[in-house]
């Protein structure tokens, strides 16, 4: 085999890089040295030659890759496009940690990349399903939607939206809440025996509702309210008060921190997930719901009731 350099090929949207001395045969491409990978996904690449490619993790081989696959992008380079190889494979059978992958053609190796697996303590989860939304991905003011889908064993992006958007509107089911207070009381949901029930309402017209309930070691407080909010993406302002939004889409995320009495100030963060099961009428039919009286904000509503439980 002759020996030359060859430089960098950028191609439409794929670049194709080779070290120089070595001949541009071929390029593992997935995974990436020094990346991450997890649940289940595909080692990739090309390669102008081979006639079999043989993949090998930590020195064991998993099989032969499926190849000649159509990769335009190396037809300056061999020749011809049926030259893209893959290998679906499970990460969550390594369990974790660093590992090496090798790929052959032919015998010889032409590609290594060492590479991290996130895992999640199982080889295939099942049953479970969650949605988030990543804010300012790809581009500041859109949220990113990612969903837990079961086949891939990972989270897939299902769209974008934009954070300034209407997507506030709805109706959650509380699920945690963290308070404390400048007197030195503090609650966590997160800890034994806290727990936290309740939804709030978000409506089409401007209007909010809440119901809230706090279990502390068995015994129990509520309360409730409902007024108007305005939506301004980055924050809701609702009775007076502006809460920070740390996230929204299918699970909201607020933070306000608040005078609860002429010398007490809490920090309250309240999360939330979106009911799956609210239809756009139900949604509607709460948006026009009459307030039940009172003008507190939101997370004042609920600092209260925290408050009154954390005393």
């Amino acid at each position: 085999m002759a020996k030359h350099a060859l430089p960098a090929i950028l191609l439409s949207s794929s670049v194709l890089l080779f070290s120089t001395g070595v001949a541009a045969l071929g390029n593992l491409e997935n995974p990436q040295p020094g990346g991450w990978e997890g649940g289940i996904g595909a080692i990739t690449g090309w390669h102008c030659t081979s006639r079999s490619i043989e993949v090998r993790v930590d020195g064991v081989s998993l099989g032969l890759a499926g190849a000649g696959t159509s990769r335009d992008d190396t037809i300056p380079v061999c020749g011809h496009s049926d030259t893209g190889f893959s290998l679906l494979f499970n990460y969550n059978l390594l369990q974790g940690g660093t590992h090496e992958v090798d790929a052959y053609a032919d015998g010889v190796l032409f590609g290594s990349a060492t590479f991290q697996i996130g895992y999640l303590g199982s080889e295939f989860l099942t049953g479970l399903s969650a949605a988030r939304t990543i804010p300012d991905f790809p581009v500041k003011g859109q949220g990113t939607r990612l969903e837990w889908q079961q086949s891939k064993q990972n989270f897939v992006v299902t769209g974008m939206q934009p954070l300034t958007g209407g997507s506030i509107v709805g109706t959650y089911s509380i699920t945690n809440v963290w308070y404390q207070d400048s007197s030195g009381n503090s609650i966590s949901t997160l800890a034994p025996g806290i727990s936290a029930s309740g939804t709030e309402t978000f409506g089409v017209d401007g209007t909010f509702s809440v119901t809230f309930t706090l279990s502390v070691n068995g015994q129990n407080v509520s309360n409730s309210g409902s007024g108007t909010y305005v939506d301004g993406g980055y924050y809701v302002q609702s009775g007076g008060e502006m809460d920070l939004v740390i996230e929204r889409g299918d699970t909201l995320t607020l933070f306000n921190l608040s005078q609860q009495s002429a010398t007490t100030w809490a920090a309250l963060v309240l999360s939330a997930v979106r009911a799956p099961t609210a239809s756009a009428d139900q949604v509607k039919a709460a948006a026009s719901r009459t307030p039940a009286g009172g003008t507190d904000g939101l997370l004042h509503t609920i600092g209260a009731t925290i408050g009154s439980g954390a005393n």
